[in-house]
């Protein structure tokens, strides 16, 4: 008999371990009055606990691998004291609450992780707390669709509305950020991936720190101090982001400070007190942006160095460049961008201008001792200034150039064929001008 029942005890045990430990998990609601942290300790690994809707004063520390869902109306007040919700465990899901009132120290926060890894953060409300949700010591958690507010006061009295620490690997998603001091804080993090996150009325928008391998795709900053801020920091990438709207005296579309190998491409960078700011900066790729609208364009400080720039649109800015220091070529050898102050002629019909644009002027100097010359924009006096300063490149500052500027907008949508056809027409024209012209001066020399 114990012959028979050993083997079948074998396979018993076996097959308890194919089966998945959530198999066993259990849903349960906590009603309003009752504990959630109650709920939380009496919970097993895989267990979701759904919560009724009502104001539940008590903050939690979620040790095991529980779901938390919170249905409409449901909300967490910590009281003004600490965290709210602290996470130490991994596979945590934490869903459809509305979170509040942390308490004020630096790293108190309406969700804080510590230490945990793969959890998902995802359609909370949090609000009147330090920080948003703090990330410390952990990798591949995911924060979808959260909606974050600070305090009523100055940015400087404020935390971060998502703040990572060291770890990497999240990824946040379509989060909506507002009045914090900075809404997305990287701190000595990488490989993180940033999709469709808006991000208001903020210091910084996105502030870079000692991190690398970051991604960020979609996002749109607005009336921050300023929209991307970059630091001590090496491959970050945008892409496809809407950074409008930074006014701020000190403020900045992006800036990148001491940073190398930053791609910069297909964004719109619009109504800043200066575009895009590069201070010490190596190895970025400036690609097809929208500069537009800017009080400043495009500026340089420091030493910048193996930068490349190319089929960037610059339009309607107040001052295009402000060049201090190192001498630089602002195309890639093949195409430059488009600058809509211009003058040169594309007799070629290749799309690119005769003569090389010059980067930075008298006049942009000037401004920075004198801005009410900014009342002389765009009028003939500084156009003409412009124009000697073109036939004279020794009267301006460092030699920076872009030796092959398109004559004509880039297509941000689209570059195609027909329109490359299409220029060829207008090159031929030129030429033809100028050759009768040519003829007409000569013939009329005879004539005379």
């Amino acid at each position: 008999m114990w012959r028979l029942k050993k083997p079948l005890a074998i396979i018993f045990f076996l097959l308890l371990l194919f089966i998945p430990m959530n198999a066993f998990a259990e849903e349960f609601k906590v009603e309003r009055g009752q504990s959630i942290q109650r709920a939380v300790e009496g919970a097993r690994n895989g267990d979701t606990i759904l919560v009724a809707p009502g104001v539940y004063k008590e903050s939690l520390v979620i040790n095991k691998e529980v779901s938390i869902k919170g249905e409409e109306g449901t909300t967490i007040d910590g009281g003004g004291n600490g965290n709210v919700i602290m996470v130490t465990a991994s596979n945590v899901v934490i869903e459809g609450l509305t979170i509040q009132n942390s308490g004020s120290a630096q790293e108190d926060s309406g969700i804080y992780i510590k230490k945990a890894d793969r959890n998902v953060i995802k359609n909370n409300t949090v609000k009147d707390v330090q920080n948003g949700i703090y990330i410390a010591n952990s990798n591949e958690n995911l924060l979808l669709g959260n909606s974050i507010t600070s305090y009523e006061s100055h940015f400087s009295k404020r935390g971060n509305g998502i703040h990572m620490f060291k770890g990497g690997g999240h990824t946040l998603k379509e989060n909506e950020i507002a009045n914090v001091q900075d809404g997305l804080y990287f701190d000595f993090t990488k490989g993180i991936k940033v999709y469709g996150n808006h991000v208001s009325e903020s210091r910084y928008g996105m502030h870079f720190m000692f991190s690398e391998g970051i991604q960020a795709e979609r996002n749109h900053v607005k009336k921050n101090v300023t929209g991307f801020m970059v630091m001590d920091s090496a491959g970050i990438e945008f892409i496809k982001n809407k950074v409008t709207d930074h006014f701020h005296f000190r403020g900045y579309g992006i800036l990148i400070y001491e940073t190398k190998g930053v791609l910069v491409e297909r964004n719109e960078i619009l109504r800043n007190s200066t575009g895009l700011s590069l201070e010490d900066g190596g190895d970025t790729l400036i690609k097809m942006n929208q500069i537009a609208a800017n009080q400043v364009g495009l500026e340089f400080m420091g030493k910048n160095e193996n930068n490349t720039f190319s089929e960037n649109n610059f339009i309607g800015n107040v001052v295009q460049s402000k060049i201090s220091g190192e001498d630089m070529r602002l195309d890639d050898g093949v195409k430059g961008n488009y600058w809509d102050d211009y003058s040169s002629f594309d007799l070629s019909g290749d799309g690119v201008g005769e003569e090389a644009y010059k980067a930075g002027s008298l006049y942009d100097r000037l401004l920075r001792k004198q801005p009410y010359w900014q009342f002389f924009f765009e009028s003939p006096s500084i156009k003409l200034w412009t124009k000697a300063e073109a036939l004279f490149p020794s009267f301006g500052t460092a030699d920076v150039f872009d030796a092959r500027p398109l004559v004509e907008p880039v297509d941000m949508l689209q570059e195609t064929e027909q329109r490359s056809e299409d220029r060829m027409i207008p090159g031929v024209i030129g030429i033809l001008f100028i050759l009768l012209s040519i003829f007409v001066i000569v013939k009329g020399r005879k004539l005379s």
